[in-house]
């Protein structure tokens, strides 16, 4: 689950820039059966991204309602479109673990960018 969670929250980050400009107030809505059940795996994102997750009990299609309001958030400048959540459960991260999750996290991208030659023909 480690690696798993480190290119989760790899693609969390680039997302984050994305919706918020990199100045807002983050939170990822878990969808999904792996997400919504395991406990232990929304905490390792929270604490990883440094973010807080929570499960909306009250979501449908969890990832196709985040993406349309993604892009409505991003082609409409100057609204803000906000939707109530129901959260069932919330995961917070822990500093101290976030702390670990960011060594590991240059660590892998160091260990990516190393090999990513062999697959990607370039020549360093």
């Amino acid at each position: 689950l480690e690696s798993v969670v480190l290119r989760l929250c790899a693609i969390i980050k680039l997302l984050t820039g994305v919706s918020s400009g990199g100045d807002g107030e983050c939170i990822l809505v878990a969808s999904g059966n792996a997400l919504e059940k395991n406990h232990l795996w929304r905490q390792m994102l929270a604490d990883c991204c440094g973010i807080d997750i929570v499960v909306d009990s009250d979501a449908n299609e969890g990832t196709s309602r985040g993406v349309a309001l993604l892009l409505a958030n991003k082609l409409c400048n100057e609204c803000s479109l906000k939707e109530p959540l129901v959260v069932e459960n919330k995961s917070v991260p822990d500093l101290k673990a976030t702390n670990n999750w960011n060594k590991a996290s240059l660590a892998q991208e160091s260990l990516i960018e190393a090999v990513s030659s062999t697959w990607c023909g370039n020549d360093k």
